[in-house]
């Protein structure tokens, strides 16, 4: 079982990311968003996929959580037409500020 190791990280965060990628461009080419299913899906897919891909490259779960749910927030918003500049600015605030919360001592 060594051999799936590279390091720390191991391949299988990589496996998924890429299982990920090609759930959505499946999603995406199937599938047209017109019902309210297919966007949870599709937000949710997009979710674990950059959960993955995050998991892999930075090895912090915490820190992974807070990227890809402030990501997929993001992009609902922008999906939701909501386009102004203080939106980002106070999502990025509200997520160092549960890091800063949820930091061991």
């Amino acid at each position: 079982m060594d051999t799936m190791k590279i390091g720390q990280r191991s391949v299988w965060w990589l496996i998924g990311f890429v299982s990920g990628i090609s759930a959505l461009a499946w999603l995406v080419n199937n599938y047209s968003p017109d019902s309210l299913k297919i966007h949870v899906l599709f937000f949710s897919i997009i979710f674990c996929t950059s959960f993955c891909l995050l998991l892999y490259l930075i090895n912090n779960v915490r820190r992974c959580l807070l990227i890809s749910s402030g990501f997929v927030v993001f992009l609902v918003l922008r999906s939701l037409q909501l386009r102004e500049l203080l939106y980002p600015l106070l999502l990025v605030a509200t997520l160092l500020s549960l890091e800063l919360m949820l930091r061991k001592r």
